[in-house]
């Protein structure tokens, strides 16, 4: 993850999350549903834009505070890989399809490497890794014409790195069971956000708010069905 962090201050009592790209959108909501649900959580948010971190902060000022945190610190209990970006370019390009893969996918597993020891020195057993994935994604429902993902036009690049974070997701779930991680994939949904610079857009096609998307990422990472994607849609197969 790119840029600082915005960090919760630290407690060996409290259960500590941290989210990459936390400072909007469902990743912000996800944050703000378990520090408003349980006093149980000290939040850390990961923020590309100092700015736009620290007045994400602002929103749940009380239960979230700024500091910087690196891999050098102490400790983490739960990490959610959230940072994701789409393109609607159409057809797609060499360029535009190495963008979103850096960021979906080198991304995801970029972070989770880097702090996969502070997960092993989770306080709170046993830690939680999180990845946000998307249903759009499912191999099994791209080759259902029965289902409305078949052969749906647009956003290739995105689906085909969601394939590849739902591949990532299972792979760390059989690598990381032997040491007793907990390994999860969440599916917030369609969800009305800036994510494709358009939220009434996406309001009109029937589009969740955003809160809702956060609340079901949250429901995945109090849960305990892991290795697979869970969601909006229940358990999404590959």
């Amino acid at each position: 993850m790119r840029g600082p962090y915005l960090a919760a201050s630290p407690s060996n009592s409290k259960l500590i999350p941290k989210y990459t790209d936390g400072n909007q959108g469902i990743g912000y909501e996800t944050a703000k549903n378990l520090v408003l649900s349980s006093q149980d959580y000290h939040v850390i948010l990961g923020s590309r834009d100092i700015s736009k971190g620290e007045a994400a902060v602002e929103g749940v000022k009380g239960t979230v505070s700024s500091t910087q945190i690196d891999v050098t610190d102490d400790r983490l209990d739960v990490l959610v890989n959230n940072a994701g970006i789409v393109s609607l370019a159409s057809p797609p390009t060499r360029e535009t399809f190495r963008h979103i893969l850096e960021t979906n996918a080198v991304g995801s597993l970029s972070v989770t490497e880097a702090f996969l020891d502070l997960l092993r020195k989770a306080a709170h057993k046993p830690s939680r890794l999180v990845f946000v994935s998307s249903s759009t994604g499912s191999i099994t429902h791209a080759a259902d014409p029965n289902l409305p993902y078949h052969n749906a036009g647009g956003a290739m690049e995105y689906r085909i790195s969601k394939a590849a974070v739902n591949m990532m997701m299972v792979m760390y779930y059989a690598r990381l069971k032997p040491e007793g991680l907990l390994v999860f994939g969440a599916d917030p949904g369609l969800c009305a956000t800036n994510f494709t610079e358009n939220a009434a857009a996406l309001r009109n096609r029937g589009a969740a708010e955003a809160w809702q998307g956060g609340e079901r990422v949250a429901s995945v990472i109090k849960g305990d069905d892991v290795g697979r994607v869970l969601g909006v849609y229940s358990v999404s197969p590959w």
